[in-house]
């Protein structure tokens, strides 16, 4: 009996750590997404004020 619940904290523990690791991916991915949409953005913006100061020399 004693090793049914061995059996089975020890799935729970494995499954949380499969889930904590997920979540960890995930957020860092989510970071990585943002932070490459913001620099392109910058860069398209920098791009665009390049061309308005050089359309009014």
């Amino acid at each position: 009996m004693n090793e049914h619940f061995t059996g089975h904290n020890k799935a729970r523990l494995d499954a949380g750590y499969s889930r904590f690791r997920l979540l960890c991916v995930t957020l860092a991915m989510t970071a990585a997404l943002a932070m490459s949409a913001f620099l392109a953005g910058d860069t398209a913006l920098k791009k665009e004020w390049q061309f308005a100061s050089e359309a009014r020399v």
